[in-house]
């Protein structure tokens, strides 16, 4: 039987040096992308209460700029999408968790109001699909409730 982690050499790297070699990469990406100014947006309970805004969709209006919503002419919530380019398979909102569960509708938004939320984390495309699955190419907004743990 042999082992995985031999001393032997593969191109001149140890696979024990080659681990070492990964670890360090990999705590570098982190790194880099905790100094990644492009990374997650989040919105605070704090931004939220001087922003002055009444529903969660008032706060993704005011303080989201990478997003584009839209309200019909009665006011309610009508249009979400990401700003850029998009397709025709491009054009889906993004995905909307709210503790932890998954929004079915987008315009729901307006019914939380914004005192009961304590951050909103907007993730790109990119990043939802790394977390959330191919379903969210679109990028995801994550919304944690002050009482989200309490049900």
């Amino acid at each position: 039987m042999s082992t995985v982690l031999s001393r032997a050499p593969v191109f001149g790297v140890t696979t024990l040096g080659m681990l070492a070699l990964l670890a360090a990469c990999a705590h570098g990406a982190s790194q880099q992308h905790a100094n990644n100014p492009s990374g997650p947006m989040v919105i605070t309970s704090d931004q939220i209460e001087r922003s002055g805004a009444h529903s969660a969709w008032d706060v993704l209006k005011r303080e989201a700029p990478m997003l584009t919503l839209r309200d019909d002419r009665n006011g309610r919530p009508s249009r979400m999408g990401r700003r850029g380019r998009s397709s025709i398979t491009l054009d889906d909102p993004p995905v909307v968790v709210v503790d932890g569960v998954r929004l079915a509708n987008f315009r729901d938004l307006d019914r939380i109001p914004a005192t009961t939320i304590l951050s909103i984390t907007i993730y790109t495309g990119i990043e939802g699909t790394t977390y959330y699955g191919t379903n969210a190419v679109s990028g995801v907004v994550v919304i944690e409730t002050k009482h989200g743990d309490d049900s």
